[in-house]
Order: C-alpha cells, then sequence, then structure tokens
C-alpha cells in the first residue's frame, strides 16, 4: 500500500474558507472571545472608516509569546475534542484567523509577554503571490510601526488584532465609509448582547473608539416587572444544564428606550424564545428550535439556558459559534418547561384585559364572554364618563348616543389590532386625552350627582382606568370638592 501526502493548494483553501458564512459583526465576536479566554479585563476597538479602513482589537489579556503566536496563527491550532479550559470560549482553533480573514485580506497580530514582543501577519496577496503558506514575522522595528502598538507597550501584556484591506466593502458600489460605519454599529449592538453577562458580571469593559460599551440584557432582570422563574438543572452525559425562564414586563411598564431594547432588530415576538449561553457568552437566541411555534401571546417568554464548553459536540456548535441545534436527550423535558413559560406569558396578556369584576378598577370596556366562547367588547355604561354624556342629552339626544355607542362595539376592528399587534407595533396609544378635558368631564359629572355617590367616586379615583395614572387630577378633584 502506498500514501501520498496532499498539501492543500494555500491560495485555493485560504480563499475559499472566507466565505463560511461570517457576518462582520460575528467575525469581531469570534475575536473578543481570545481576549476573553486570555482574561483580558479592557477591551479596545479602534476603527477608521475613511480610506484605508481599519479596525484594532486590542486586549490587555496575558499575551502571548513567540511560539505561542506563531501556534496561534496557524490554521486549526487546537483540536475540537480536545479538553478545554473551563472558561475557553474557543471551538476549533480556527477564529482568529477565519474570523478575521472572511472581512479583510491582511491580518497583523502583535502580542506582548513578559516585555517579550513578537508580530505577525496573514497576507492573503503574499500567499497567492508565494503560492505557499507562508506567514510573515515581524522585526521589533516593524512591530513598532504597527497602529495602536504605543497603546500595548504600556500594558504589562496583551495582544493586538489588526484588520486591513476590506476587499468585499471595497467591491460595493456604494459609499465605502457609510457600510463600513453601519457594520462598526452592528458590531457594537452585537457585542453589548452577546456578552452582556461578561460585562455586567466579570466587569470586563469594551470600547469602540474609547467609548464604554453598556450590557444590553435581554431579560431586564433589574425591571421590577420582570419575572424571574425557578431555575431547573439537568444532568446530561454527566454535565449540568442550567435552566431558567423569564416573563418580560409588558410593554406599557417600559420607557421608549427599554421598548427599543426589547424589540430588537427583528421585534419582540421573533426575540422571544431560548437564549443559549456557552460559558456565559450567548451563542444562539429568538429560537423556539420548533418545540412550540411564534406568536403574539408568547413574545414575553424568554428562557436562559447555560451550557459548559463540554458540550460543544452534544449541542452542535459551529465554527462562528452563532447557531446550535438541541440535543433530543432534553428535548421533552425542555418542553414541560417551555409550557409553564408561555402560559405565564400568556397570563400578562390576559391579565391585561380581564373583566371588570375581577380586579375592582372601573375600566372604560367590559369583556363580554358569549356560550359559544366567543370574546366580545362592550362600553361599560356604569363608567362616569358615559354617565355624564348620557345625563346631559334630552331623550332624543340619548337615543342617538346609544346607537352610536351600539356601532363602536359592533365594528370594533378586532382583526385590525390583532394583525397590528402580531407585528409588534404599539398600535394604541394610552392617555391620549388631554388633562384638562378629562379634568372638566369629572368635574361635570360629579357636580349632577348626589353627596353619597360623589364621596364614593372621590374615593376611588385611583381605581378609574381614565384616571388611575394621572395624579394631577386626581389631586385636584379631590381638593376641589373636599369641603362637600
Amino acid at each position: 500500500m502506498k500514501h501520498e501526502t496532499l498539501i492543500p493548494s494555500a491560495p485555493i483553501l485560504i480563499e475559499s474558507t472566507r466565505s463560511i458564512g461570517y457576518s462582520f459583526e460575528t467575525a469581531v465576536a469570534d475575536v473578543v472571545d481570545n481576549s476573553i479566554s486570555k482574561h483580558a479585563d479592557n477591551i479596545f476597538i479602534y476603527f477608521d472608516s475613511n480610506i484605508p479602513q481599519y479596525l484594532v482589537i486590542l486586549d490587555d489579556g496575558c499575551g502571548m509569546d513567540s511560539n505561542e503566536l506563531i501556534e496561534a496563527m496557524k490554521y486549526g491550532s487546537k483540536s475540537s475534542i480536545e479538553e478545554r479550559e473551563i472558561d475557553d470560549l474557543g471551538r476549533f482553533g480556527l477564529g482568529l484567523k477565519m474570523a478575521s480573514l472572511s472581512q479583510c485580506r491582511k491580518l497583523t497580530v502583535i502580542s506582548k509577554k513578559y516585555n517579550e514582543i513578537s508580530g505577525a501577519v496573514w497576507d492573503l496577496d503574499h500567499i497567492i503571490f508565494t503560492n505557499n503558506w507562508e506567514l510573515i514575522l515581524l522585526e521589533e522595528d516593524e512591530i513598532r510601526q504597527i497602529r495602536y502598538f504605543n497603546k500595548l507597550d504600556s500594558f504589562k501584556s496583551g495582544t493586538l488584532v489588526l484588520w486591513e484591506n476590506f476587499d468585499r466593502i471595497a467591491k460595493e458600489e456604494a459609499n465605502h465609509q457609510k457600510i463600513f460605519d453601519g457594520k462598526i454599529t452592528l458590531t457594537r449592538e452585537h457585542l453589548s448582547l452577546v456578552f452582556h453577562r461578561y460585562i455586567s458580571e466579570n466587569n470586563i469593559n469594551i470600547y469602540f473608539n474609547n467609548d464604554i460599551i453598556q450590557p444590553t440584557d435581554p431579560f431586564f432582570t433589574h425591571h421590577s416587572a420582570t419575572q424571574k422563574l425557578e431555575e431547573e438543572n439537568r444532568i446530561v452525559n454527566g454535565n449540568v444544564i442550567k435552566i431558567r425562564p423569564y416573563i418580560l414586563p409588558y410593554i406599557s411598564k417600559l420607557k421608549t428606550e427599554e421598548r427599543n431594547q426589547i424589540y430588537g432588530k427583528k421585534g419582540i415576538k421573533l426575540n422571544q424564545g431560548f437564549y443559549i449561553y456557552r460559558n456565559k457568552r450567548l451563542i444562539i437566541w429568538g429560537t423556539w428550535f420548533r418545540l412550540t411555534t411564534y406568536n403574539e401571546l408568547k413574545q414575553l417568554a424568554r428562557i436562559r439556558i447555560d451550557i459548559p464548553n463540554t458540550m460543544d459536540s452534544l449541542w452542535e456548535i459551529d465554527i462562528k459559534k452563532s447557531t446550535a441545534s438541541l440535543p433530543e436527550s432534553i428535548k421533552n423535558e425542555l418542553k414541560i418547561i417551555v409550557k409553564k413559560s408561555i402560559f405565564r406569558s400568556e397570563n400578562v396578556y390576559k391579565y391585561r384585559g380581564r373583566n371588570i369584576k375581577h380586579d375592582n378598577i372601573t375600566h372604560l370596556w367590559n369583556i363580554v364572554e358569549e356560550r359559544d366562547k366567543k370574546i366580545r367588547y362592550t362600553i361599560n355604561k356604569d363608567h362616569n364618563l358615559y354617565k355624564s354624556v348620557f345625563e346631559h342629552l334630552d331623550d332624543e339626544g340619548k337615543d342617538i348616543f346609544q346607537t352610536f355607542v351600539e356601532s363602536i362595539e359592533s365594528f370594533f376592528p378586532y382583526k385590525d389590532v390583532y394583525v397590528r399587534l402580531s407585528k409588534e407595533q404599539e398600535c394604541i396609544e394610552t392617555n391620549s386625552i388631554e388633562d384638562d378635558k378629562i379634568y372638566r368631564a369629572c368635574r361635570d359629572y360629579i357636580e349632577t350627582i348626589t353627596a353619597d355617590e360623589k364621596l364614593e367616586f372621590l374615593n376611588n379615583l385611583e381605581k378609574n382606568e381614565l384616571i388611575m395614572h394621572r395624579n394631577d387630577i386626581i389631586n385636584k378633584l379631590k381638593e376641589d370638592f373636599k369641603d362637600e
């Protein structure tokens, strides 16, 4: 039997690996993984969208000596089946190279360790010219010319990664600077979400041109209206999987910036589901893994799953660390957890529409359930505003007014509201009536009722849906009629 060693063509293979599917933001995140794995406390991302464009990822981690740097620049520097340190975020030993060169044609890495400085370059044009896997090793004087080297040199140790020659952006016919700036914006948002636990829990700082990024917590864990359900642990192949569901606050309980954060780029409906973390690093989110379907009643449910890096194969974590598959061994158990979480999410919506008889609040609308379980909405004829209008009309006016109200009830746009809510549009703006109009309507009503009715009405202002959150009106009415 004969054997022959076949060495892949360097130019062909390295060009083909550029199309593995990295986006700009996932590529940057892959390099940041290395910084975190090297115990960096601070990660600095510098960039310039003007020609010549560049991007630098600099950290104050433990750094590499010359031998370690050469090994790190090798394709497949570490086996995916090799046991890793518990906090290692690597996967195949390919991320630094493949992620970087998926975006640019020239990758320079400078590292400092024990006062030793070393540098190496993968230059795709040089590889094509030499037709060989020829790594360029830099001399010290060349290293000192690299962008932001002085910043690296001020650290006891650390690593600098430089991307240059963004050929794929250069091929775009549109404004290259605008495209680059757009990618930077997406990357900033991506890192603030993917590494939010490292930023908030491990006190790791990530800067974009010296501007520190804030963590984006997809569960709003510090919000008082967030429901944190009980954490459950599962043992799979000797590894612990931690599962914790969260129910997000209803949209009306959030500020505008909080709403934008929850909605995200895909909208709140498509952000529901599982959030898979590998060593606290977010891998994949906004999926139910086909255990259930998406709909607006489930959109407040998000389930956090923590897995160790020893389960990469079982979860089929890909090289980009951006996709995963749910293991068959825990599907049935997760279905039960999903069912409980969805029930809690649906209850948040049902609570907001429950019948007036159940929540001790004077609502403007009643919910009527027919015998066939169909639901219809009717105006609350016992509401003070309705009564006030009704009592100011003559008999003919009352007939017209009742016909008008019945028309509103009959032609309530159920389907349109459903469609808009399903598209995550906040289509109904509450509290849109001017305070002065509500105040005058309430005052007119009070002046038409008996003393006992007046006392009861004033004592229940905080339970009147129309004004319950308008403290200025409530205080003014109570002040106006305190002596009557």
